[in-house]
């Protein structure tokens, strides 16, 4: 995939929810600033706003479009932000990401063994099932909210 990325000068991802950014990671780690929906879970833990990518609000072609034309018309904005993108990159190194999850994958089995552990994780697991139906409850809002001001536009 690298290679393909490498031929880019900008990566749009238009996702509505994003569990992690994969994507992301890997056009910052082939130079290339993003252009993404701030959908909940993902982008914004990874793009930093203006430095390394843009955020725009999910399902709103019109702000991605605009952000698309920001880089696109910007040279020397969209080297900037690819180089700190290639910067970002690095911290996703797959050899330092496979580490830090041997070692938390560990830390939760110690966890379970633990008296209590168990229910412990089913609490968790439940808290973020919650979590994440408010997200995207949140996000439908908000996308509803910006379709109704269009259509008062018209």
């Amino acid at each position: 995939m690298e290679p393909e990325l490498a031929k880019a000068s900008i990566l749009a991802v238009s996702s509505s929810m994003e569990s992690f950014g994969m994507t992301i990671v890997e056009g910052m780690r082939a130079g290339l600033p993003a252009v993404s929906t701030d959908c909940p879970l993902g982008p914004r833990e990874i793009i930093s706003d203006g430095v390394d990518g843009l955020l725009v609000p999910p399902r709103d072609p019109d702000a991605m479009a605009a952000a698309l034309l920001r880089l696109i018309n910007d040279d020397d904005l969209r080297a900037a932000m690819g180089r700190a993108a290639s910067v970002k990159g690095e911290q996703y190194d797959p050899d330092r990401i496979a580490r830090l999850h041997e070692t938390l994958f560990q830390r939760l089995l110690d966890d379970r063994a633990r008296p209590g552990g168990r229910g412990r994780a089913a609490v968790l697991s439940a808290g973020g099932q919650v979590l994440g139906a408010a997200y995207t409850l949140g996000d439908v809002a908000l996308a509803a909210g910006r379709k109704a001001r269009r259509t008062l536009r018209k």
